[in-house]
């Protein structure tokens, strides 16, 4: 990914049953035997600045099932340019995933990894499924977390939009690398969406008989309620660690913020100014809110405390600043700017410094971190037909991960997921 630096000044919501593929049917990783992570090695730093390959080896039997298995791990973890794979026949790794794969009666897996400089065992697990992806996401998580210290965003989903007949688009729900897509609404005409931060509900703004509602849907069990209904325009910026929701209603006239707490209680209107306010995100720790506003004249983005108190100008470069999201560790917020007529992703800091142009091929918009802040997925126009797509944070690697013959768009990465 190149960069360019710039100067800058529990009522549980009820509803429909849907389909049973939310319901996990995946149980992993019985611990047979594993090291202290305590004290454990850690082989990749991902915070230093020149970082390196591991070298590691996949040793597994050569059926379809093992083989689809390799393949999905491979793919988790190349793509994030922390690994190289060498055959298990050929010296010169430094950790062995030795991958036991029974497919007779279910799918059994036992996972052995073994540092071979120091000639132990770190880490060995069983899994049990009876779908291949989910085992497969899991394990490179935890070749992942013995290689860095860090969770793997491998079991993480993206929601997004896709555009259909007559201008609506239908919100969906895919793996972290763009397969498994499954239908979430399609009822309305559906805009901005967004995840709590437990990952339980997936909250989303859909227009139905005339009239712009948000809804929270269990993710788990599929029952969807209406959180909030008005005239006017309604839609959802983000959630805060204590179940806050912001979003953006014109309810009275102008675009304002407002907070809701997902029971559909603890309604407050936050901003009254000039012009239209849009697009609030909480920040991590939930003390601050980015949002977008016209007050000064032109799109901008501004943060202000969860309370309404204490509203600063973040953006200053540029005549059109939308779309804010903020970096799991609140250090950095990325946003969309244009830039000699194209919509670009940036990133700035959260103090307002050390803007930084990510993207420069055709018009990229609608930037969401991974939950451990080294990926940013997007939508982006520069192959013709809208599409998703994820970068490294820390090198270079952008990867379309939807189809070319859909227009895919707003992605929003959810958190950990179980």
């Amino acid at each position: 990914m190149r960069m360019r630096k710039r100067n800058a000044k529990e009522k549980e919501p009820g509803g429909n049953n849907g389909p049973s593929f939310f319901i996990l049917a995946f149980i992993f990783c019985a611990v047979l035997c594993a090291r202290s992570f305590a004290d454990a090695k850690i082989y990749i730093d991902i915070t230093s600045p020149g970082i390196r390959q591991l070298p590691v080896s996949l040793h597994m039997p050569r059926t379809p099932t093992a083989r689809e298995i390799e393949r999905i791990i491979k793919s988790d973890l190349e793509f994030t340019g922390l690994f190289s794979f060498v055959d298990p026949d050929i010296r010169g790794a430094e950790l062995i995933a030795d991958i036991d794969v029974d497919a007779t009666g279910g799918l059994t897996v036992i996972l052995s990894i073994k540092d071979l400089v120091e000639n132990k065992e770190v880490l060995k697990k069983r899994y049990t499924s009876n779908s291949i992806r989910p085992l497969a996401h899991s394990i490179a998580n935890d070749i992942y977390f013995v290689a860095t210290g860090k969770k793997g965003i491998f079991r993480t989903k993206l929601s997004y939009l896709v555009s259909k007949y007559a201008g609506r688009k239908e919100l969906r729900l895919m793996d972290w690398d763009g397969q498994t897509s499954v239908s979430i609404s399609s009822r309305g005409l559906t805009s901005s969406h967004s995840w709590t931060q437990n990952g339980k509900y997936l909250l989303y703004a859909e227009e139905r008989e005339r009239r712009w509602r948000i809804y929270i849907l269990d993710i788990m069990k599929y029952k969807e309620m209406v959180l909030f209904s008005s005239a006017g325009l309604n839609l959802v910026g983000g959630t805060s660690p204590d179940d806050l929701i912001s979003f953006s209603s014109s309810k009275d006239g102008s675009s304002e913020i407002y907070v809701i707490d997902i029971y559909g209680k603890g309604f407050k209107k936050l901003t009254m100014a000039l012009g239209i306010d849009v697009s609030p995100v909480f920040s991590p720790d939930g003390k601050k809110i980015a949002f977008v506003s016209d007050r000064g004249g032109t799109p901008q983005i501004y943060t202000m405390d969860a309370n309404g108190m204490g509203v600063r100008r973040l953006t200053f470069e540029g005549s059109y600043n939308t779309s804010p999201a903020w970096s799991p560790d609140g250090k950095f917020i990325s946003y969309v700017g244009r830039y000699n007529g194209k919509n670009q992703i940036f990133m700035v800091k959260s103090d307002g410094t050390d803007v930084r142009q990510l993207t420069f091929s055709g018009n990229n918009e609608n930037p969401s971190f991974s939950p451990d802040g080294l990926f940013l997925a997007y939508d982006s126009d520069r192959e013709g037909k809208k599409g998703i797509y994820i970068m490294r944070m820390h090198m270079e690697g952008d990867q379309r991960i939807t189809p070319r013959d859909i227009n895919a768009s707003s992605p929003k990465w959810s958190p950990y997921l179980k």
